[in-house]
């Protein structure tokens, strides 16, 4: 004979008193309870009101699920009457505060069901906890809120990115982030699109006093972000101050020009060796090499890259200015100044740089010289967007595990969810 073990459950829930449990046929657990408040709040005045007025009809309430399987709390909540107001019929409810806005879930259990959508699903959730996608996203809207209370946030360092919604489309968004904390990167807006006239609305709404109180804004080159932030910050030397242009994307820009001409050169080498296996073979397996760092290459892509560069001297030295430039911005020790003297010195270097007639570093260095100061920036508050790329690659994941998105509103309620609600819902 099995032995019955008794077990008490503290359901942590104010105002009411359990009556009995019962279990139905699929195992559920089915507690009702009675209600134990003796007033409430009069809906139309405010006034506290005491007045008994009978009892509403049963609600059955989900809360949190024991041993797997789904409680349902039964209750009839009490009305009551109030004196206060002109109307003889002004009766209100008693609503305790764990019941949700639509009175059929505690909010422990939204907070549960929110726990699961963090790096899942909807139709994955829905399925795990015996509901319907609607019910799921109901829960989503009601407790995942996009717009910014300036009030708890105070960033100190922005960034703004764009990512394409969708592949292979021409519909971007912008991503606006706090970069205050690199480990704690929030989100602060998701704009649609990255024109000027997408972005200023949201930067305009950002208060005076946050604005006067940042100490970096670090984007990429768009010309959109460059006037939108000129506009913003109405103080010349203070946008040049402030406003950093983010080395990867610098970085990226030189890396392009650079994989550019590898393309042309490696396509020359196969034309010119179509006969020669080996030297194809020596060609073979040398586009990641060739874009990594030398100390990230391990000793069969050092010696892939030293073959190509045996039939190619030309890459080779492409290839060495690339990585002078990332040195410069590699080093830790040195001042605006000094950064500027070297790379100044690496652009007289790289515009010596020439083969077969052409340069594939005269449009970067135009670039370089266009932006300068913004580029120089980084040497002084050593702001970049790494965390921002960090953040955007999560949101590429979360793009992919929904098959995509169509509605900016529903994408930008998971990006709030997966990035600024986590650890809020799943504290370390």
């Amino acid at each position: 004979m099995v032995q019955k073990t008794k077990f008490k459950i503290n359901l942590n829930l104010s105002s009411i008193k359990v009556k009995r449990v019962t279990i139905d046929s699929n195992g559920d657990y089915h507690i009702y309870v009675s209600c134990t408040a003796k007033s409430t709040l009069c809906h139309k005045c405010g006034h506290k009101i005491t007045k008994s007025h009978g009892q509403c009809n049963e609600s059955i309430i989900e809360h949190l699920p024991i041993f797997d399987q789904c409680v349902f709390i039964h209750v009839k909540w009490p009305r009551f009457k109030c004196d206060e107001c002109d109307s003889n019929n002004s009766t209100t409810s008693f609503k305790p505060t764990w019941v949700n806005d639509t009175g059929n879930m505690t909010r422990e259990y939204e907070n549960y069901c929110l726990k699961f959508l963090i790096n899942s699903t909807i139709k994955d959730v829905s399925e795990k906890l015996n509901t319907t996608e609607e019910v799921v996203e109901g829960i989503i809207n009601r407790n995942i809120k996009t717009n910014i209370n300036w009030a708890d946030v105070k960033p100190t360092i922005m960034g703004l990115d764009e990512i394409a919604l969708r592949k292979g489309h021409s519909h971007y968004l912008t991503i606006v982030s706090d970069l205050s904390d690199n480990k704690k990167v929030k989100i602060l807006g998701v704009l649609d699109g990255n024109s000027k006239d997408d972005i200023l609305p949201f930067l305009q709404s950002i208060p005076k006093e946050i604005l006067l109180s940042l100490e970096g804004v670090t984007i990429d080159m768009g010309a959109s972000y460059f006037s939108a932030l000129k506009e913003l910050i109405d103080d010349v030397d203070r946008f040049n101050r402030i406003v950093t242009i983010d080395r990867f994307h610098v970085a990226k820009l030189l890396g392009d020009k650079v994989d550019k001409e590898r393309k042309k050169v490696v396509k020359e080498l196969k034309i010119e060796f179509e006969n020669d296996d080996d030297k194809l073979e020596s060609i073979k397996g040398t586009m990641w090499p060739f874009r990594h760092h030398r100390d990230d290459l391990s000793e069969d892509e050092n010696n892939r890259l030293e073959k190509l560069f045996e039939l190619a001297p030309s890459l080779k030295e492409c290839y060495k200015l690339r990585e002078e430039l990332y040195e410069i911005f590699e080093l830790e020790k040195i001042s605006k100044e000094e950064a500027k003297e070297k790379i100044d010195e690496w652009c007289k270097k790289a515009n010596l740089f020439e083969t077969k007639g052409f340069n594939p570093f005269t449009s970067f260095i135009k670039t370089y010289i266009k932006f300068e100061e913004n580029i120089l920036n980084y040497f002084t508050n050593r702001i970049s967007s790494g965390p921002v790329e960090g953040l955007n690659n999560k949101i590429k994941v979360i793009k992919r595990r929904g098959f995509g998105f169509r509605n900016i509103a529903n994408f930008a309620k998971r990006l709030f969810l997966d990035i600024n609600y986590k650890p809020i819902l799943l504290p370390t």
